[in-house]
């Protein structure tokens, strides 16, 4: 086989766990310059992919950590419930582990919330928190750490760096906390920031972007057109809601003329979800030529559309037209191409 398994993912591990770092450090955390992206950063979906990818890198788990620390008042419980419940992303007892370990670092009631949401509904047997990459389990050789046992996580004790910045709000890209810290965190906010990087859309289309209910979004929208913060046309039965981007843009990224591009990171997380799975499920003992590219069609097949959706121009090619193990340098050349896409 041309390609093995082991190298394979390899790769496709390395790149993902670049591009989830680059993320972290253009909010904040601690690390080298990170890649320079066009898009903004949306972190529910991003802390929700990292609580599972992160099992694979140590470092980069206890640097969100670090992270939460400093910033984690800009996270929406709320819509990180939402979104992990709905698009079936991230590990929920690990999430659960963190909201606990935070409700000691943040005296508000949300960190608690999140914690009791995502308790374990029964006892099991406890697991490593962190996978090797040779698919084995990493178990702490210290005491393990309390709150993360409590969730059936094995890990030794956390000790943060306190090397994360506060998130650079005059970085176009980090407009949606720009967003929030002028109109509070919730619905009013992450509208506005996706008005404002965008042409405008419909109240349900938003809804399901953003990943709140039509009914409250609908609400917040008429309340912004009465107050002349947005401009409203009917389209049929429908209503399309736009900003005067060049106004807001002045008002939430004042003398930043670099309007950064909205990414649907629902999207890009479920796809990336889908294949990081099914890459890691793998038996690399067992999956020859024809195994191997059979399960990687069936996950591109499932994680196409969401990649698509995401608004970054992916070229992911037709798999019709390949029998049996023929498909799998194409799908390798569309992974290359994801991670060339993402990489900026």
């Amino acid at each position: 086989m041309t390609t093995s398994v082991t190298a394979f993912r390899n790769e496709f591990s390395e790149k993902a766990l670049n591009f989830v770092w680059s993320q972290w450090r253009q909010i904040g955390a601690a690390g080298s310059a990170p890649m320079k992206s066009r898009w903004l950063i949306d972190p529910e979906p991003l802390l929700a992919f990292t609580t599972e990818v992160a099992r694979r890198d140590a470092r980069m788990f206890d640097e969100a950590l670090d992270w939460l620390v400093t910033n984690g008042r800009w996270i929406s419980i709320q819509r990180l419930a939402t979104i992990m419940t709905q698009d079936k992303i991230g590990t929920p007892s690990v999430m659960g582990a963190i909201a606990s370990w935070m409700s000691d670092r943040d005296k508000s009631m949300k960190w608690r919330g999140m914690a009791r949401r995502t308790v374990r509904a029964e006892q099991r047997q406890v697991e490593p928190l962190f996978i090797t990459q040779a698919k084995g389990a990493a178990r702490p050789d210290t005491q393990p750490e309390a709150h993360f046992k409590r969730y059936g996580l094995l890990r030794g004790p956390i000790h943060t760096r306190g090397m994360t910045k506060a998130v650079n709000m005059k970085d176009p890209r980090n407009v949606m906390f720009k967003s929030r810290a002028v109109f509070g965190i919730g619905i009013r906010a992450d509208v506005m920031a996706y008005l404002v990087t965008t042409e405008g859309d419909y109240a349900r289309r938003i809804a399901e972007i953003l990943g709140y209910n039509h009914m409250r979004v609908s609400e917040v929208l008429a309340g912004m057109a009465e107050a002349g913060m947005v401009s409203v046309r009917s389209a049929g039965r429908t209503k399309l809601y736009n900003a005067d981007r060049e106004q807001w843009q002045s008002v939430i990224l004042p003398g930043n003329p670099d309007a950064p591009r909205w990414l649907n990171w629902r999207s890009l997380t479920r796809g990336m979800t889908t294949l990081w799975r099914e890459v890691w499920a793998l038996d690399d003992a067992r999956a020859d030529a024809y195994v191997f590219s059979s399960k990687m069609r069936k996950a591109m097949q499932t994680a196409k559309d969401d990649l698509l959706s995401s608004g970054i121009p992916f070229a992911i090619e037709d798999d019709n037209s390949y029998i049996a193990e023929t498909y799998l340098p194409v799908f390798v050349r569309d992974v290359e191409g994801i991670f060339a896409q993402l990489g900026g």
